[in-house]
């Protein structure tokens, strides 16, 4: 399976170490000008017309939310002229935000939260997807690797050594009992994960869909569901802005807002409609949205869990101190 790619909108274009450092220079950059007006448009109550706004989002299953809710017509029924540009993904789309090239864009959690920790005004306005049947640590069928506590020692792929992927996997294995100072994690993009597995690289592979149900038609299996037991239903993504464009356009993100509410239940559980929808904006075929396991979306973020989150960011080390992830959420 190749990684999802551009579409029909327009892109814009292994061992540990420390992921953070393109975040931390960053914010010695754009503290005072991230968000700028310019990049956000005017609103609709100035000029009678649209308000218009750039989303960066990641091009997998999970963000059809976006997709829909712009070729469906709901940013529009709110008086938001949508353009939707591509990006990297979180930690990498994140200093894009802080630039003013995107407006509001999708992003895992972790990486927003450690990006507000170092500094950056990030501020998070809406939910997206919850961890669920989508995410998995997978080995190979003939493994002898049976359930989480058998991974002391272990090499894990994930595709970033300080996100939400590491932070579910260390809750999981040490709440198995498993000494995690053992686990060794080896960074390494989503498409590279099944050929390092079958190199016999690594021991475990962290698969999202639609890579996870690649991997089971390769014909591995799934060791444990990655949001699981203490991790259950964490939060994993979703979108975020300035603190800037928050103050400047506070009628655009409850448009926003508003938009993706609608198509999040519109979506849920829609697999006939997912089927349409992701091919037209990735490369993940119409066939293998038949077979993925759906995600779960929730447009709302649950400050709870994400405090949760934050707390176990702060016990593996991808935060230096104690973050109170509830004042950047925007009620």
């Amino acid at each position: 399976m190749h990684a999802p790619e551009e579409g029909h909108h327009r892109p814009r274009s292994t061992r540990r170490r420390l992921a953070g450092m393109t975040l931390g220079c960053v914010a010695t950059l754009v503290l005072a000008a991230c968000g700028s007006s310019e990049a956000a448009g005017g609103t609709a109550g100035e000029s009678g017309g649209p308000t218009q706004l750039t989303v960066g989002y990641f091009p997998l299953v999970h963000t059809a939310t976006a997709v829909h809710a712009q070729d469906a017509g709901l940013f529009e029924e709110r008086g938001l002229q949508v353009e939707l540009e591509q990006t990297a993904g979180g930690a990498q789309a994140i200093p894009s935000l802080m630039a003013g090239e995107n407006d509001i864009i999708f992003s895992n959690y972790t990486s927003a939260v450690l990006a507000a920790q170092q500094g950056l005004p990030i501020r998070i306005i809406a939910g997206n997807d919850v961890g669920a049947d989508d995410h998995a640590i997978m080995v190979n069928e003939d493994s002898s690797f049976q359930e989480p506590a058998n991974l002391a020692g272990a090499r894990i792929a994930v595709n970033n050594l300080k996100n939400i992927g590491t932070v579910a996997v260390n809750a999981v294995l040490e709440d198995a009992g498993v000494d995690i100072s053992t686990i060794e994690f080896v960074e390494l993009p989503l498409p590279d994960m099944q050929g390092a597995l079958d190199a016999g690289n690594v021991d475990a592979i962290w698969q999202v869909e639609p890579f996870q149900a690649s991997a089971l038609a390769n014909g591995d299996r799934v060791l444990f569901k990655l949001f699981s037991g203490p991790v259950d239903d964490m939060p994993v993504g979703g979108w975020i802005t300035t603190e800037q464009f928050v103050q400047e356009q506070p009628e655009a993100v409850e448009a926003f807002r508003q938009a993706l509410a609608a198509s999040v239940e519109e979506l849920q559980g829609n697999r006939e409609r997912l089927v349409e929808l992701v091919p037209t904006y990735s490369q993940v075929p119409a066939e293998v949205v038949q077979q993925v396991a759906l995600p779960e979306w929730d447009a709302e973020p649950n400050p709870e869990q994400l405090r949760k989150m934050s707390d176990l960011m702060l016990e593996y080390e991808i935060i230096s101190e104690e973050f109170d992830v509830s004042k950047i959420i925007v009620e």
